[in-house]
């Protein structure tokens, strides 16, 4: 296998592992929700820690591996920068500030909101609004990687 297959291979598989399994949070969360706050408060603590040890290592690849691939001869980029590229890369920064600074803040105020509220109880009043920020800012967070992708596979005006 040479060098760019063997670079394109490691970019998708850090794709798929880490920013794939975010895909599944929201319906994690509503899942959660339905069942009380223990779920719940589990749940958000399992986002917590698969953002540590997946979505930030896997995401740091993801652009390690994209860098390569530019750089790489065989794709031309390094020589001729595409719009379509310039975009993606630009959403993906995005994306990933807005998961850091905004997303990670929404879920450790949701664990607090759930802290101290008994199992059986519905979800407290301060939870409510929070989750569901975490619902639209993963949403919106979801839409983003899948116009990432529509681009890496379309590249538009090429």
């Amino acid at each position: 296998m040479d060098s760019f297959k063997a670079q394109l291979f490691l970019h998708i598989l850090a794709v798929i592992v880490s920013i794939g399994a975010t895909f599944a949070f929201p319906f994690l969360q509503a899942f959660a929700e339905r069942s009380g706050v223990g779920a719940t408060r589990f749940v958000m603590q399992f986002m917590v820690r698969i953002e540590k040890v997946l979505v930030i290592p896997g995401s740091i690849l993801v652009a390690l591996f994209g860098a390569g691939l530019i750089f790489d001869d065989e794709t031309g980029y390094k020589d001729d920068f595409p719009a379509w590229l310039m975009a993606a890369i630009t959403i993906f920064i995005v994306v990933v500030v807005v998961d850091l600074v905004v997303q990670q803040r929404q879920v450790k105020s949701a664990i607090d909101a759930l802290e101290g509220a008994p199992e059986g109880a519905g979800l407290p009043a301060a939870y409510v609004p929070i989750g569901r920020r975490i619902q639209m800012v993963g949403g919106l967070e979801g839409l983003a990687i899948v116009v990432i992708t529509f681009l890496m596979v379309w590249k538009p005006g090429e």
